[in-house]
């Protein structure tokens, strides 16, 4: 509701309120102009029924005549002095006296309500209306106790005082009538005062408040105009000079927002060119670090395959001379004891000394087993020089199957059982494959990366069992080659260890990302794998685990590194 309208509802309470008051000063005067009749009728009736009384004891008329006659000359005397018909009953509403004089003698009837005998029985006056033939809208009568000298009620005195309450009702009528103009001037005066004055106020309020509603929709070159000098115009120059410093404020705020946004966006531009020059770092930093050492581990492996294969190759060159050698001794020795079968004593006690029979007999053994094992020294050596493969800097074509068992002849004792671990089965699934080009050394390196992890996952579930689980199922590793096509082939190395979590297994190709403990592991085996396969060889690497049944990580790479069509 609008502050005109609540205004204008003000005044027009204020109006309903004087007539309100108003109505209560008619009403309280007419029941002043009734109350004033009443008690005058009630009066004259008393002063009646006393001085009839007073007459009556004073002339002591006992007779019954002459007691009715003093009453009717009396109800005759007030009815031509004031003109108000009475009339005079005693206690059995039988009429005494009464203006109409046929009337006398016969019972009261006109009294419904039994107001005048209730009069009679407890002696208070009562006021009642008579509705008859002869005055079918009513006259206002009052019953008055009728009482002796000794104050014992004789009967009722009943009068009409409805002239006298027309003629109270008449002087009032001018006092009402002048209150109800007054009531009238008063309201078309409220209403007319509050009509302007809402007018006056309220459209400049109405002007403020589209002018604010306008602010609230960014129309900042809203003014407004009131020229009057009351606060309403004071409040309208402040709303304009809030305005205008509101737009000058909102001009600097554009402008300072603008050079922020500027400001935001080369930081975030210079801070994605740090976070990739930092990632690349990283990288770069974890493959020098890799590179250098598999580089030193490489040429430390080289080094000590070209030292160990030297006299290896010279004493297993040595040996068949030496087997010679000693087949030669060994046979004049028998020629000897043929011919000469008695020694002198002196050699008899020498043959005796070092037991030249089982010397005869275990010589040959010692040498065939000395053969056995430089043969067993230069397949390991073999084994370290190609897992290496320090020479072999470029792609090449190379024999897969070699590198994963000269990783594996790398990591034998890791798979033999100990006191504190059980053994570790191999299966090898090979299949047919050619020749693929590739880094042999790096590939070596994702090879040794994923087994170690196979080994330690292991490792780690076996310190958890009993010798029963693990007997009913043993650790095993299963290497699983094949050819997929003319261009692809896949190599599979899968262990049946705890498996790996899927929260884990999104994150095992990040950098530094690792759940061993500090000191056991860097984080970069499987990035730098990952990094190998995939864009050094130009290949996929993937994981499949699941938690209690395993881990698999599976190897895709082009036959020729010419051609690699997505498979």
């Amino acid at each position: 509701m609008k502050i005109g309208q609540k205004m204008i509802l003000g005044y027009l309470g204020i109006a309903a309120l004087t007539g309100v008051v108003s109505a209560i000063a008619i009403r309280q005067q007419s029941d002043m102009a009734r109350y004033l009749a009443q008690q005058e009728a009630q009066e004259v009736a008393g002063l009646v029924g006393y001085f009839t009384g007073h007459e009556l004891d004073e002339h002591k008329l006992n007779s019954h005549d002459l007691l009715l006659a003093h009453l009717q000359s009396g109800v005759e005397t007030l009815h031509s002095q004031r003109h108000r018909d009475m009339e005079i009953v005693d206690r059995n509403k039988i009429i005494l006296a009464d203006v109409t004089t046929q009337d006398i003698g016969t019972r009261l009837n006109e009294d419904p309500n039994n107001e005048v005998g209730k009069t009679i029985q407890d002696g208070i006056p009562r006021t009642y209306v008579e509705i008859s033939p002869d005055y079918p809208h009513g006259i206002q009568l009052i019953a008055v106790p009728f009482k002796s000298e000794e104050n014992e009620v004789l009967g009722a005195v009943i009068m009409e005082y409805t002239p006298l309450y027309q003629a109270t009702m008449a002087i009032a009528r001018h006092s009402i009538t002048f209150t109800a103009l007054i009531s009238a001037g008063c309201g078309i005066l409220a209403l007319t005062v509050g009509y302007w004055l809402s007018r006056s106020i309220s459209k400049p309020i109405q002007t403020l408040q589209k002018a604010v509603l306008d602010l609230a929709d960014n129309k900042l070159d809203t003014r407004v105009d009131i020229q009057s000098q009351d606060e309403l115009g004071e409040l309208a120059h402040s709303f304009n000079k809030m305005v205008s410093d509101l737009q000058q404020s909102r001009a600097e705020l554009i402008d300072a927002n603008q050079q922020l946004q500027h400001e935001i966006s080369d930081r975030r531009q210079a801070e994605a060119a740090l976070k990739e020059a930092l990632h690349d770092l990283q990288k770069t930093q974890s493959q020098m670090i890799q590179a250098e050492k598999m580089s030193s581990l490489g040429q430390l492996v080289a080094g000590v395959a070209h030292e160990i294969n030297n006299p290896v190759n010279f004493i297993y060159g040595n040996l068949s001379h030496v087997r010679n050698y000693s087949d030669d001794l060994i046979r004049i020795v028998q020629l000897y004891q043929t011919h000469y079968p008695v020694p002198v004593s002196e050699i008899q006690a020498e043959i005796e000394e070092i037991d030249l029979a089982f010397l005869q007999e275990d010589l040959p053994k010692t040498l065939d087993s000395m053969k056995v094992g430089t043969n067993r020294i230069r397949q390991i050596v073999l084994s370290l020089r190609n897992f290496s493969r320090l020479d072999e800097a470029e792609f090449k074509p190379v024999d897969i199957h070699d590198g994963i068992d000269s990783t594996l002849l790398i990591l034998q004792h890791r798979l033999k059982a100990k006191a504190d671990r059980p053994e570790i089965q191999i299966v090898r699934e090979y299949g047919e494959l050619p020749q693929v080009e590739c880094y042999a050394g790096q590939l070596n390196q994702v090879f040794m990366n994923i087994l170690i992890n196979a080994l330690d996952a292991l490792d780690d579930m076996n310190a958890k069992r009993s010798y029963q689980e693990i007997k009913e199922k043993p650790s095993k590793i299963t290497i699983q080659t094949s050819l997929i096509n003319s261009q692809w082939v896949e190599i599979a190395i899968a262990d049946n260890g705890p498996g790996i979590p899927e929260s884990i297994k999104q994150r095992i190709f990040d950098p530094f990302f690792t759940t061993k403990p500090i000191g056991k592991g860097t984080g970069m085996g499987m990035s730098i794998s990952y990094q190998i396969i995939t864009e050094k060889h130009n290949g996929k690497l993937h994981c499949i685990s699941c938690p209690k049944t395993g881990t698999e990580f599976v190897i895709h790479i082009p036959i020729r590194q010419s051609v690699y069509p997505v498979i």
